[in-house]
């Protein structure tokens, strides 16, 4: 799972190199959720696949692959604590009173 600063968005082109560019301030925070919801969800799936790999098939490196399965239940601890606080914040707006 790939954590960047807060700021202007931040790019890589084509080469790998970094470019800063202008991200539109109304899409960004929905894109940088499905970016860190789809990089959780790829985290999960390759720590299932390697620990499904090394249960029927005896291949892979059992430390590497609880270093795995470690990083996704953090991933998706991560996420889940993020949508709750979401979702506190979005019922006190509700309760606000116009």
């Amino acid at each position: 799972m790939n954590i960047q600063s807060y700021g202007p968005h931040i790019a890589k082109s084509s080469l790998g190199k970094l470019e800063v560019g202008e991200a539109s301030p109304k899409g960004q925070f929905a894109n940088v959720l499905k970016q860190y919801t789809a990089d959780m969800n790829h985290d999960v799936k390759s720590a299932a696949k390697d620990a499904e790999k090394l249960a029927i098939t005896g291949e892979g490196n059992m430390s590497e692959t609880l270093l795995a399965m470690k990083e996704a239940d953090l991933s998706f601890q991560l996420m889940l604590s993020a949508r709750n606080k979401l979702m506190d914040a979005y019922r006190e707006v509700i309760r606000m009173q116009v």
